[in-house]
């Protein structure tokens, strides 16, 4: 991953949701650079979680803001938008953002950036 860009874990999609759907949320907040959506390897459903990666942390922290637990995407629980475990950079939002869902729930994982 090239320096500079910043990956974000998103949790609670919708199960039908498609890459275009989540490129059509989150690029109203910055320049997505590449979306993942994470499937079940035997069923090739949708876990209802993605990863989105944005070229700079501040269009990732403008998503965390407008999105985290805020926008439902036709679940029972709003979207879950924090850095991932392993992000090329961070802003100080960022990890303290993820430093509190960590400490809200221990399944939550601290980032920790590339170097």
């Amino acid at each position: 991953m090239p320096v500079g860009e910043a990956k974000l874990f998103i949790g609670q999609l919708h199960f039908d949701a498609t890459e275009d759907d989540v490129r059509q949320l989150f690029e109203y907040y910055g320049d997505v650079r590449h979306i993942n959506i994470l499937r079940d390897k035997n069923t090739s459903r949708s876990t209802g979680s993605a990863f989105v990666t944005y070229g700079s942390t501040e269009e990732a922290d403008a998503a965390i803001l407008a999105l985290h637990n805020i926008y439902n995407m036709e679940r029972d629980k709003p979207l879950q938008v924090s850095y991932c475990e392993r992000t090329a950079t961070i802003s100080q939002f960022g990890y303290e953002h993820a430093e509190r869902l960590a400490t809200e729930n221990r399944a939550n994982p601290r980032p920790r950036p590339i170097l």
